[in-house]
């Protein structure tokens, strides 16, 4: 018998290694030839359903079931077939697998009766626990998986960091630390964890994992400012988005930790390994409870996020819905022209402009500035004023695009610095079918309160003064008047 319980043994930890390399087909080989060769064993029936289990498919859970209800109807106080199945079981898809469902609460009540806090156990309970499973289980509820892990790196990187050692000692003995006690799955996450984070180029993250709740503060302001940053200086959208990117490494951070908990457990040791004299050396100290001080810096730290993206929110939005309030009011003169109303070009613009523009988008303007009985005027001028904060750039080339459908032939067009009163400016060389030997330039500007276009009637204007002419006769017509 003691030469079967060997081979047993040799059976199950060549089945462990080969599942804990990935060798999921020859693990479930090695474990079903020991069976049928030696009989039942518990172990190996623990190590070829968590080999069909670690396929992730429906068909491969189903034959997982069957393995650990033929090992538990043998052996049904074996904590590694009860936990394994427990852990299957909360995986399972409540309405494709009802019945599995439903047996998680009754496998981990079944582990606390039999060993009440034992690895096992515990693991059922933080796997519900992450799931948001019910297990019976009354009074506090044990950390998180992740707590648990975050507190254990914290411990053994902040002790090294106090003794001077460099992290790859603390590191080295957790892993020396796990395998003397190679059935404690918390010991095995503290390993793996600590030799991920030691890794080159790794020292922010590992300054996250010794300093949560500063690196959590810095973040949250960073983040508050980045938002508040755009509609303070005027910035591109997309720089709040700057934010966004500072999370990287917190992210990097939960994807490794992750990482380093899936390698823990699907590298666990063989099942019923001996295990070592517990005062070999001391057992991880449990891990505190959230305190008060946690608690305020969680929600701090999200209520200064919260409030800084809704106020840049807010913000923005006032920005982007504010316009300026002008009042069209022409001077009687400009550059020794004469405001002349009533004119026949100025009344037919007038009466176009009334048309086109409706009075709850905008208030059109029309005036002509000429020298009285001279049939052609110096200067025409017509637009709008109201909210036009949605403006585009593309608005003033309407004048440009309108000449496409006249027998007017348009000649060079450019853009033109807008002046202080900003927006946008952009003026086009034309020939109007009128008068073909006549040379007319016409400036149109837009900005968020108003927009409008000045026809200039003068040989030999080259762009900059036929742009300044613009600049000053819109100045000298708009002015900002009352917030509504």
């Amino acid at each position: 018998m003691q030469v079967d319980g060997e081979e047993d043994r040799s059976a199950r930890a060549e089945a462990e290694a080969l599942l804990r390399a990935g060798r999921l087909f020859e693990a479930r080989c090695t474990a079903q030839d020991a069976l049928d060769a030696d009989g039942p064993d518990a172990g190996l029936y623990a190590v070829l359903g968590r080999s069909h289990a670690a396929e992730d498919a429906d068909d491969e859970d189903d034959l997982a079931e069957r393995v650990y209800r033929r090992g538990l109807a043998a052996f049904p106080d074996d904590l590694d077939l009860l936990a394994a199945y427990a852990e299957l079981c909360l995986n399972s898809d409540p309405f494709d697998r009802p019945a599995r469902y439903r047996r998680a609460p009754e496998l981990a009540e079944r582990l606390r009766e039999l060993a009440p806090g034992s690895p096992q156990a515990l693991r059922v309970e933080q796997a519900a626990s992450r799931r948001g499973r019910l297990t019976g289980r009354t009074g506090p509820q044990p950390p998180s998986e992740s707590r648990t892990q975050r507190h254990d790196a914290r411990e053994a990187l902040t002790s090294a960091a106090a003794a001077g050692a460099a992290p790859h000692e603390a590191a080295r003995s957790a892993r020396e630390q796990a395998g003397e006690r190679p059935s404690d799955l918390r010991l095995a996450v503290r390993a793996e964890t600590l030799a991920a984070l030691t890794r080159p180029g790794l020292a922010p993250l590992r300054l996250l994992v010794r300093a949560p709740l500063a690196g959590l503060a810095a973040l949250s302001v960073t983040v508050g400012a980045a938002a508040l940053a755009v509609p303070a200086f005027h910035l591109p959208w997309w720089v709040s988005f700057a934010g966004l990117v500072l999370c990287l490494p917190h992210r990097l951070l939960a994807l490794l930790l992750r990482a380093a908990r899936r390698r823990a457990a699907t590298t666990a040791p063989p099942t019923g390994a001996e295990e070592p004299d517990p005062t070999a050396y001391p057992l991880l100290q449990p891990v505190p409870t959230i305190s008060r001080r946690e608690r305020t810096v969680f929600l701090t730290s999200a209520l200064v996020v919260v409030a800084a993206v809704t106020t840049a929110g807010v913000w923005s939005d006032a920005r982007y819905r504010s316009y300026p309030r002008y009042t069209a009011s022409p001077p009687a003169v400009f550059r020794g022209a004469q405001l002349l109303p009533g004119t026949p070009a100025g009344t037919a613009i007038s009466d176009a402009m009334t048309i086109a523009w409706d009075s709850e988008v905008g208030e059109p303007f029309t005036y002509v500035y000429g020298t009285p009985g001279r049939a052609q005027p110096d200067a025409m001028v017509f637009g709008a004023i109201g909210d036009f904060h949605d403006t585009s750039p593309d608005v003033v080339e309407f004048f440009e695009k309108g000449l496409g459908g006249t027998l007017s032939r348009a000649g060079t067009a450019w853009n033109a610095d807008p002046g202080d009163d900003g927006g946008w400016l952009r003026c086009v060389a034309y020939t109007p079918v009128v008068d073909s030997s006549a040379r007319q330039v016409a400036c149109s500007w837009a900005d968020k309160g108003s927009l409008g276009t000045v026809v200039v009637n003068e040989e030999g204007l080259d762009h900059e003064s036929a742009a300044g002419l613009t600049r000053a006769l819109r100045h000298a017509i708009l002015h900002t008047g009352p917030e509504a």
